[in-house]
């Protein structure tokens, strides 16, 4: 028998708000990840799945979106690995006249 040693998963909350980001994912969704993910990580797969169910190429690290983890804004964070529980918020640009 094998002593196969199992990564551990992660579930990760995201929340969307704005017209242009839910318009490509859910509103409130969970994803499960391996526990040596990052945040940039998650984004690839959201941009995968972007692609795949609407067509478009989305890049979720530009000024379009503001991005926090757990309330805080991932510009300012040195570490980005995923953390069982962490909540990624993601938001469309207001724009204005």
């Amino acid at each position: 028998m094998h002593n196969v040693r199992s990564i551990p998963r992660l579930k990760i909350k995201i929340k969307a708000f704005g017209p242009e980001i839910t318009s490509l994912i859910e509103r409130d969704k969970v994803m499960d990840f391996e526990s040596d993910e990052t945040v940039d990580d998650l984004f690839r797969r959201l941009e995968e799945e972007i692609r795949v169910k609407h067509g478009r190429t989305v890049k979720m690290l530009n000024s379009d979106f503001t991005v926090l983890i757990n309330g805080r804004n991932i510009e300012t964070l040195s570490d980005r690995t995923l953390r069982d529980g962490d909540s990624l918020t993601i938001l469309s640009a207001i724009g204005g006249g």
